[in-house]
């Protein structure tokens, strides 16, 4: 018959609190990797919107640039159409106020994309928090069960220790 290993009480004991502070040190690295996870999904995600604004911004500089130049090309031909008259003075202020009119467009347009994409930018943060917020209650909820099933194993595992001694 082949001898088999017994372990003192202590030895278990040891045994036992190493194996808890492993399962501990486990769960922490988890808990940690999650949370680094969902910062690098965040981070890139705000560096989509940023993109996104910025093509944005482009666009409405872009179109406010064209304004501008239009304007820039009216004033000059509007110095050749100097002589006095007063259908050239009307032609003259109906292009001028065409392009302020297009210039406050443009500007308009930036603005209302600017607070679109701060809009959007707050509700990802919100939501990347909240995520987040979800992920570390699953992790808590998870590390508490755990626990109480161990605490609960090692109850039976002593009743039943002491019921063989006591029948020994």
């Amino acid at each position: 018959m082949i001898p088999i290993a017994t372990q003192t009480e202590t030895q278990r004991k040891a045994a036992a609190q190493k194996a808890a502070a492993t399962r501990r040190e486990k769960a922490a690295n988890r808990s940690r990797a999650a949370r680094k996870a969902a910062e690098t999904r965040a981070k890139a995600q705000m560096n989509r919107v940023q993109a996104a604004g910025l093509q944005a911004q482009r666009a409405a500089d872009t179109a406010l640039g064209a304004t501008l130049a239009a304007g820039e090309s009216l004033g000059e031909t509007t110095k050749r159409f100097r002589a006095p008259g007063p259908e050239l003075k009307r032609y003259r202020d109906r292009l001028t106020t065409e392009a302020r009119k297009a210039e406050r467009k443009g500007a308009q347009a930036r603005k209302r994309a600017q607070r679109e994409l701060k809009q959007r930018r707050a509700q990802v943060v919100r939501t990347v928090q909240g995520k987040r917020r979800e992920a570390e209650r699953t992790v808590d909820e998870t590390r508490r069960d755990a626990e109480q099933r161990v605490a609960d194993v090692q109850s039976k595992a002593e009743d039943l220790i002491g019921r063989a001694r006591s029948h020994a």
